[in-house]
């Protein structure tokens, strides 16, 4: 799965629209309105020993990982 180990960061679902509505009058006109699409936002995840973790994760977790094995 696309999950954080750490934060469960995960995939979200946005409301999505390439411009906006029109400018004429108060709340603009339907001929000019941009389409809303459902946009899928992922997390930017890597693995490390065999996890899975987003990047501020990750960084935390290397650094822990160093001054131990240090």
């Amino acid at each position: 799965m696309l999950v954080c180990t750490v934060c469960n960061k995960g995939m979200k679902r946005l409301a999505y629209s390439r411009h906006k509505k029109g400018s004429s009058g108060g709340g603009g006109t339907w001929k000019l309105r941009a389409p809303i699409h459902s946009k899928i936002q992922r997390p930017n995840l890597h693995t490390f020993k065999g996890q899975k973790y987003c990047t501020k994760c990750l960084r935390v977790v290397k650094k822990i990982f160093v001054v131990v094995s240090a």
